[in-house]
């Protein structure tokens, strides 16, 4: 709770910091076509704030066009997470499947065992096959 809070709190006071930045570029801009209706004019000062915004904008749609236009890096692949969770999942198994067959005082039935090996069996054959893994274009008809 006091992680959130905390969070929130850093959260406002950087809206309140961004909401006051704004605020002091509007009373610059103000203070600029201030300065300039006095010296050359009322119509000139619009020109001149106005045209200064009309270059930002058109200058952000061009740099904002730019990096949408550029290729997408290409997206990883989970290789060593899906090895991490494959070993996270065989080990722990295999350790039961050991533990529970040199255990005397627990033993299960023929049917559980047979299953647990097939289970076993199946999962260390899923290791191995995806270590081997073809190629998709490997693959001949």
């Amino acid at each position: 709770m006091r992680l959130a809070t905390g969070y929130a709190l850093a959260l406002g006071l950087m809206l309140m910091g961004l909401i006051s930045l704004v605020i002091a570029v509007g009373v610059g801009v103000a203070a600029a076509f201030h300065v300039i209706e006095v010296r050359y004019g009322a119509p000139l000062a619009y020109g001149v704030v106005g045209g200064l915004f009309l270059v930002l904008g058109i200058a952000g749609l061009l740099v904002g066009r730019g990096l949408l236009k550029r290729s997408a890096p290409p997206v990883p692949r989970p290789r060593r997470q899906a090895d991490m969770l494959k070993r996270a999942v065989a080990v722990p198994v295999a350790a039961r499947l050991i533990s529970t067959s040199r255990m005397a005082r627990v033993q299960a039935d023929p049917v559980t065992q047979a299953l647990a090996a097939a289970a076993a069996v199946t999962l260390v054959g899923w290791i191995a096959a995806s270590r081997f893994k073809r190629r998709s274009g490997d693959i001949r008809d």
